[in-house]
């Protein structure tokens, strides 16, 4: 039985609010494709917050769409909503959600509920198979369960003698197939009924891991269409359906999804980007939350050591739950001390620093600022390692955060001239690597709407090189300090408004020097032509 759950599963990408005529193509096109299940949505709770038709999926609004008659109708629940529901009854709020099945286009609901949560999820279970639904337990997270905790989980089920179907979820996408075989063994020792597999993707496993589990028994398999669904995706049901082809044991038509694929989800994908990718990959090896990686991902609002440094340190947190708090902690990344072994005092004294960022800008002019250095021999900061920059220009390099040390590290012995970084942050792993360089230990801290430049460190309230490098040049007290190549975000880009925020924070500085660009920049700040001959 293959149940397709593209409009559930790839609602997380749309906030559940597909195009009408995406939502006909699809039912058409997986009707064709003989496709047993769909499930259409999850029943959510009532919500403050926009979401579209498919995150409530009502009696109602199934009424008014061109439903298939040949395929069965399911919808989901997270278990959670409802147990966490204060001074709500449990039967009560299953009676909100859901009338008798004779008077809905749905026959089964499946209940979404963490391995922990499986006994306190029996009440729910009680109440829909009351209502007369097929009911469908799948169960998240199960690879975070040690075998002897499943084979329990699966027993106390089958006790219940209400579940018809039994669902493991491989949710972080980390399983292989020997994994998924031995879960369906471990499962098989304590339920008797027919199991279900819902496999992500994150590894590049999911149709591998589905596929095992066909051969292995397991009766119900999830897909969706071009693998949409929450993070790397899942299984995708053109996929399955053209394997299963293969065996000669099975009736479906893959042909019938193809041009839906194309004309429809291809573009989608193009528009959302799910599937595979290192970030997703790194989540499944460290067991984080795929909703962690695809909230990162989401609106270009991070760069890639931002989301690098982000899931080193979510892998230390230990905690399967996604929270918007700790993602937001992870991207800030350590707090650290903020103080250094070396001092930056009068490093500079009475000279103009010149920082040089990686923009196009600096390419653009690259003979013009280096004739300017030679004419007047400003120290020269350039942030992190940029080969296309001669050595002999620079007075030092310059980088604050560890993602960026950890990629370059390998080129810092080969410098000639010294690199200033927080030395505190870098791990040990990579102390090693420096031992030939040349550091000076110029410290960092990170404090929520901060900027205080210190001697020997500064607290800034985001791990940014060109802040780094700004406040080393206040310490050092330089006379000027200029930028080249901060080209800037473009003002409609969110991040823009972020560095504009910490420039403000550095103009109320106690000990802030002016800061001038000498190349074309988005940022309000002071601006003078690398050209002008009175710079």
């Amino acid at each position: 039985m293959i149940l397709d759950c593209t409009l559930r599963d790839g609602g997380y990408y749309v906030n559940w609010d597909f195009e009408e005529s995406t939502v006909n193509k699809y039912l058409s096109a997986v009707a064709i494709a003989k496709i047993d299940i769909i499930e259409l949505g999850f029943r959510f709770l009532p919500t403050n917050k926009f979401l579209g038709a498919f995150a409530y999926t009502t009696d109602e609004y199934l009424k008014t769409i061109n439903l298939p008659e040949n395929v069965i109708i399911s919808v989901m629940i997270n278990a959670s909503e409802i147990i966490e529901r204060k001074g709500y009854d449990i039967k009560d709020t299953v009676n909100q959600l859901f009338q008798r099945k004779e008077e809905s286009p749905v026959s089964i609901v499946r209940v979404a509920v963490h391995f922990k949560d499986v006994d306190s999820s029996y009440d729910i279970i009680n109440a829909l198979k009351s209502l007369g639904y097929s009911v469908f337990v799948n169960i998240m997270q199960v690879d975070s369960a040690g075998n002897d905790d499943i084979t329990k989980i699966s027993i106390l089920i089958e006790s219940w003698n209400l579940v018809d179907v039994l669902y493991f979820a491989d949710s972080f996408g980390s399983m292989e197939p020997n994994r998924v075989a031995e879960i369906v063994n471990t499962i098989s020792a304590g339920w008797k009924g027919r199991i279900g597999i819902h496999a992500h993707d994150n590894k590049g496993q999911s149709l591998q891991n589905t596929l095992k589990a066909e051969a292995c028994g397991v009766e119900y398999l999830d897909a969706t269409i071009c693998g949409m669904g929450r993070g790397a995706g899942n299984t995708k049901t053109e996929y399955l359906l053209a394997e299963l082809m293969q065996s000669g044991k099975y009736d479906y038509f893959p042909d019938a999804l193809y041009p839906l694929v194309l004309q429809e989800f291809y573009c989608l994908k193009k528009r959302y980007k799910w599937g595979e990718n290192i970030y997703y990959f790194l989540s499944a090896i460290y067991g984080i939350h795929p909703t962690y990686i695809q909230e990162m991902l989401g609106g270009d609002l991070y760069d890639t050591d931002q989301i690098l440094s982000a899931i080193n340190f979510l892998k230390e947190s230990n905690d399967s739950f996604y929270s918007l708090e700790k993602m937001l902690s992870a991207l800030v990344g350590i707090e650290g001390k903020g103080i250094g072994k070396w001092s930056a005092t009068d490093w500079a004294k009475d000279r103009d620093v010149l920082i040089l960022a990686p923009g196009p800008a600096l390419a653009n002019n690259i003979k013009a600022i280096q004739g300017y250095v030679k004419a007047k021999n400003p120290m020269v900061f350039c942030l992190n390692i940029n080969e296309s920059i001669p050595e002999e220009m620079i007075t030092a390099y310059v980088a604050c955060h560890e993602t960026r040390i950890l990629i370059e590290s390998d080129l810092y012995s080969k410098l000639k001239v010294p690199i200033i970084l927080p030395l505190e942050r870098v791990p040990e792993s990579i102390k090693i690597s420096l031992s030939s360089a040349e550091i000076l230990d110029y410290g960092l801290s990170l404090q929520k709407n901060k900027f205080e430049i210190k001697s020997n460190g500064t607290i800034l309230s985001k791990s940014l090189s060109i802040f780094y490098a700004i406040s080393i040049a206040c310490a050092s007290n330089a006379k000027r300090i200029l930028l080249a190549g901060a080209d800037g975000y473009e003002i409609s880009d969110p991040r823009y408004k972020e560095v504009v925020s910490i420039f403000e924070q550095y103009s109320e500085a106690e000990n802030a020097i002016p800061v001038k660009a000498i190349t074309k920049t988005t940022y309000p700040i002071e601006q003078r032509s690398i050209y002008d001959p009175t710079l």
